[in-house]
């Protein structure tokens, strides 16, 4: 295949999957989080959780910008996040290039922007999408600081940094490619005055949307008293970090590798990708020969470094029975792996339009479902509302979503069983409704309501969009 032939291929297929990912945006609030985005955008207010803390102030204020001309705030979101992935095509290219020419690159940029689960969260109304686009510019901002040594290349990472941390604030361990900047800057300036003058900068251009999450609590003994609450929450149950979950870390870190980083991250959970990504791994280590192994790990010291500080934080301090949280490693791991395949040969760049071709093939209808068929939450809702006797239905946490769709029947979250057993002695003459995982929050309490529950409705969706809430089960309390 010509030069030209590849390079107009590999743009009609960028050009495609970028098409692909407007059209199908998602137009739900399928879940808590995505609820608090939501409600964001026609008020902000942190107390309420609209949205949850920190506040995604950044994330926000372009979903109200998209807002002002789509007047789905969930699809307002999910296009804003993919104008942000759409830009970071600039950033990967120019990465990519210190390394490799210019058709190579274009082919990293293609096989990255057509990564079936970049398509599926960059399409949903979440923080994650938006962030890996930042991503991608604050990484480019601090290869050029290590190259340049204007006063201006050395903060425009900072500035960078403080915007991705407005956006999604867990991708902070990032933040050590500026401790490295820094201490590469003094061994070179041997000036202390000037880093300081850098970590003034740093905190200043990080105090710019902190202060304003303060001004919109009211106060600081406000904001720092929801700090407090957000971070203890985390290292809770519901955080689902090490400390609470009680899972070995063994099994952490396989769920972590193998399920998150390569099963869903690179694969987006598609057996027709299995055996493509099995020949790619193949390719990959049979290329590293030693001359070319001592090139890979030196040319991408740094990004290597950052993706292992953020596989610990997520190992240890995230929650991954969400995948989404794991996708940076995934990202940046592939970005090395095609940079070095792509400057290769000329003949496994055909290999790699046929790769990015197929990731398109699978992102495609993968896309369509997300953005047409309705959440399994959204199902259970409408369901109850054809039911004609009067009802209740408990939840664990699927009522935010009732609550957002202005539901005209009674619902309730519980999560303590005693609360929940003295509210249903008042719901005299309706039906007595829950959820599965209301049952299983129960059950996790010493509670089995089994004798109890009669099984209504079982309700589905793809647990790719929904890990969570892609399955639920009504019960009717007997």
């Amino acid at each position: 295949m010509s030069t030209i032939l590849k390079t107009i291929s590999a743009a009609a297929i960028l050009l495609a999957a970028v098409y692909f990912r407007f059209i199908y945006s998602s137009p739900y609030a399928a879940t808590w989080d995505q609820v608090d985005f939501a409600l964001a955008l026609d008020r902000y207010d942190l107390l309420a959780m609209q949205p949850h803390f920190p506040g995604y102030p950044y994330f926000i204020l372009g979903g109200m910008i998209t807002h002002i001309w789509v007047d789905n705030p969930a699809q307002a979101l999910s296009i804003f996040n993919q104008t942000i992935v759409l830009s970071a095509c600039i950033p990967i290219y120019f990465s990519a290039k210190q390394y490799i020419g210019a058709l190579p690159s274009l082919m990293v940029v293609m096989l990255l922007q057509t990564n079936s689960y970049l398509s599926i969260l960059s399409a949903q109304p979440m923080s994650e999408g938006a962030a890996i686009g930042v991503l991608w510019w604050y990484l480019w901002a601090v290869y050029l600081a290590f190259k340049k040594n204007s006063i201006w290349m050395k903060l425009l990472p900072l500035f960078l940094f403080s915007l991705l941390m407005g956006i999604r604030l867990s991708y902070a361990p990032f933040g050590f490619a500026i401790v490295f900047l820094w201490i590469q800057d003094y061994k070179e300036s041997k000036n202390m005055k000037r880093i300081a003058f850098f970590a003034f900068a740093a905190v200043l251009f990080q105090s710019i949307w902190i202060a304003g999450l303060i001004m919109s609590e009211g106060s600081l003994p406000g904001f720092i008293k929801l700090s407090y609450a957000f971070i203890a929450g985390h290292f809770t149950s519901w955080g689902g970090a090490v400390t609470e979950s009680g899972e070995p870390i063994w099994s952490r870190l396989y769920r972590l590798t193998v399920q998150n980083v390569g099963f869903t991250g690179m694969m987006s959970q598609s057996y027709l990708l299995l055996p493509a990504a099995a020949g790619v791994v193949v390719w990959f280590f049979m290329s590293l020969n030693k001359e070319a192994r001592t090139e890979f790990f030196n040319r991408h010291k740094l990004l290597l470094s950052l993706t292992l500080f953020y596989s610990l934080w997520n190992l240890f301090a995230q929650n991954i029975d969400k995948p989404r949280h794991s996708f940076p490693i995934a990202m940046l791991l592939l970005f090395a792996i095609f940079v070095f395949l792509a400057g290769k040969t000329k003949k496994g760049q055909n290999v790699l339009i046929m790769l990015a071709a197929l990731q398109l093939g699978v992102s495609v209808p993968l896309l369509k479902e997300q953005g047409e068929s309705k959440p399994a939450v959204y199902q259970m809702a409408e369901y109850l509302d054809e039911q004609e006797e009067p009802l209740i239905v408990y939840t664990w946490e699927e009522t935010r979503v009732l609550s957002y769709l202005s539901v005209p029947y009674d619902h309730k979250r519980y999560y303590s069983y005693p609360y929940f057993q003295k509210d249903v002695s008042y719901q005299e003459g309706k039906n007595i409704y829950l959820t599965n995982h209301l049952a299983e929050g129960f059950e996790k309490q010493g509670i089995d309501l089994a004798d109890r529950l009669e099984k209504t409705k079982e309700f589905h969706s793809n647990p790719l969009f929904d890990p969570v809430y892609g399955e639920i089960v009504l019960y009717r309390l007997k």
